[in-house]
């Protein structure tokens, strides 16, 4: 209990830091901002029984983004943040029916709906839009499956199944980048496929115990991940690995921002069940220099608190981000 008081403190004391600070920094419509005015964009994410939330920058107004539904596998946003792709599990008695729905933010209008069914009959899929929004990665923890390639239509486009002959992992990173190309994991190694995705070139062979939860910004240039407790960013051709979070305690889940001047990562990364992990948001600009972000100790100038407008707490997260 006292590391928790020690914690809430020094979060109101951050965030009473930077509202004094921002006065100078971060405005929005006349009003004064706890955030820079550069940082642009909404972060939403995932946390616990209240669903998918969401909080614009700079204002900092935070509310909900879909409503807790268990049948949710997972959302995403497209690039420029327009449509929203929700994948939800639709199974019956008799079927593996997975429903894939696209839709317009602004007015909810349904744009693109379709069911897919999984070779391996998994209704635990997942979808990801494509940087133009013309196709839609399914990824499964079925080796069956491995990773599809649909139109948005539901339209089947391809499957990799394996790399040279060694099947994908459940867990592994799978990314898209600029002109529809892949990145993913697989073993040691990040490897890059082109479309149409029949061949693949190595990025960089990983020799760490511990690596991963991969994030690539939109422009293709540059990459952020987890190496065993803190986060790194690397050029796309693996060179310039440079570490940029420190703790006493350890770091995952980056995210780069829209225009890929700063980098949202999960600070005190802890376990909080069997299969799950919690985290705390926390924003750092991405400049190539070290920020620490422990969750006790004082923090680098320019760490920047996930807390919505009219709140005093920082925000956790529990499951997946997006930063459009």
């Amino acid at each position: 209990m006292k590391n928790l008081a020690m914690k809430a403190a020094i979060s109101i004391i951050t965030l009473c830091m930077l509202a004094a600070c921002s006065k100078d920094e971060g405005e929005h419509n006349g009003e004064v901002s706890i955030y820079p005015s550069e940082l642009k964009g909404t972060i939403y994410y995932d946390w616990a029984t209240e669903g998918i939330l969401k909080v614009s920058l700079p204002d900092g107004v935070g509310g909900s983004f879909i409503p807790d539904d268990s049948k949710l596998n997972n959302f995403d946003v497209s690039r420029d943040g327009k449509l929203k792709l929700n994948v939800i599990n639709a199974s019956s008695l008799g079927n593996d029916d997975v429903r894939f729905t696209l839709s317009d933010i602004a007015n909810g209008s349904i744009v693109e709906e379709f069911i897919y069914n999984s070779p391996g009959g998994n209704t635990y899929c997942k979808g990801f839009l494509s940087p133009d929004n013309s196709l839609i990665m399914v990824t499964s923890s079925d080796y069956e499956d491995g990773i599809t390639i649909l139109k948005r239509n539901g339209e089947y486009v391809q499957r990799i199944l394996n790399i040279n002959g060694e099947r994908l992992g459940f867990n592994d990173s799978r990314l898209w980048l600029p002109n529809n190309s892949l990145l993913i994991m697989h073993g040691k190694y990040i490897i890059r496929l082109d479309p149409p995705y029949t061949s693949g070139t190595l990025v960089k062979q990983m020799d760490y115990q511990e690596w991963g939860k991969l994030d690539v910004n939109q422009q293709g240039t540059q990459l952020a991940l987890q190496i065993a407790n803190h986060v790194y960013t690397m050029g796309i051709d693996g060179s310039n690995l440079k570490q940029v979070t420190t703790s006493n305690f350890k770091e995952s889940r980056p995210l780069f921002s829209p225009d890929g001047k700063y980098l949202l990562i999960g600070s005190d990364y802890r376990q909080s069940g069997p299969l799950g992990y919690m985290w705390d948001m926390k924003i750092i600009p991405n400049d190539g220099k070290q920020y620490n972000v422990d969750p006790l100790e004082p923090n680098s100038p320019g760490v920047i608190p996930v807390i919505w407008k009219g709140k005093d707490r920082i925000e956790t997260g529990g499951g997946p981000m997006v930063w459009r």
